[in-house]
């Protein structure tokens, strides 16, 4: 940052410089270089150095993400709810299989029938 480096724990695997190549870009006012975490498999600003120095500009940014937990919380409630589907058919299986197997027997007439 302003020709210091920067401590970036979040890296993948440590690896601040995933293209092994070096570079030196001049970011202007009101534009953004951009960086991927995972620097050896990122196509970010590096991957555009004739497009504006790779720069974006600030107007272009539409939010920002700081911990997206929805993929794995929709996969979970997913699993709950396959889980318990999959529950309530197995005991519907088992309980038509039980009904089909009880014999029925017509009840008894408490008279004697003449015929």
């Amino acid at each position: 940052m302003n020709g210091k480096p920067l401590d970036e724990p979040y890296l993948a695997g440590g690896i601040a410089d995933g293209m092994h190549q070096t570079y030196a870009v001049k970011v202007p006012e009101g534009r953004l270089f951009l960086l991927g975490d995972h620097r050896s498999n990122s196509r970010d600003s590096r991957a555009f150095p004739d497009d504006h120095g790779g720069t974006v500009p600030v107007s272009a940014v539409q939010g920002r993400v700081t911990d997206d937990y929805t993929g794995p919380a929709l996969l979970g409630v997913a699993a709950l709810v396959g889980g318990l589907m999959a529950l309530t058919g197995l005991g519907l299986g088992i309980a038509a299989v039980a009904v089909r197997k009880r014999i029925v027997v017509p009840p008894s007439v408490p008279w004697a029938v003449q015929v």
